[in-house]
């Protein structure tokens, strides 16, 4: 194939970084054991996941014949490269401090649900064995890219489904 990637734009990258800061500032806001202020970022990891994700995405459209790269799969990218890097970090003497990534990467992945399943809680619509089986997964357990896509696209067919029926 002779299409050659392009990389992106200034404004694509600023636009990303100010994406995940206002979800790193949302998920500090939502815990008390990770004020914003006293969160440290690897902002070359942060790159990194940000230029892999949009590699990603182009990746499908080119070798995929031109598919989409839903929120869905762009999330689970996001996911699975945070838990790889970890780019984010607070003071090493709180207990809760090693777990930082893997919360995050939940809360990403519960917010896109949230977002697009209005009846979706927290409470409801995921319960505390999951969270807790998948914040283990996430520290403990090999998810490749393609099993963290696979873990999301259930909720993403089903959100399609239900615009489909609805007719929006």
């Amino acid at each position: 194939m002779s299409e050659t990637y392009q990389w992106m734009t200034e404004q694509e990258f600023m636009k990303e970084m100010q994406n995940l800061d206002k979800l790193l500032r949302d998920f500090c806001d939502g815990s008390c054991l990770y004020p914003y202020e006293s969160v440290k970022t690897n902002m070359n990891a942060l790159k990194d996941i940000i230029v892999r994700v949009h590699k990603r995405k182009y990746y499908f459209q080119v070798f995929h014949d031109e598919m989409i790269t839903s929120e869905y799969k762009e999330t689970a990218l996001y996911c699975y490269w945070i838990l790889k890097l970890r780019p984010f970090w607070i003071d090493a003497c709180q207990e809760s401090a090693e777990r930082i990534n893997e919360k995050f990467a939940l809360h990403l992945y519960i917010s896109l649900l949230k977002k697009y399943n209005g009846d979706f809680s927290e409470k409801d619509g995921i319960n505390k064995l999951h969270i807790r089986e998948l914040l283990y997964s996430f520290r403990f357990r090999d998810i490749t890219k393609e099993a963290m896509i696979l873990m999301l696209e259930p909720y993403y067919y089903d959100y399609l489904k239900r615009i489909d029926n609805t007719g929006i």
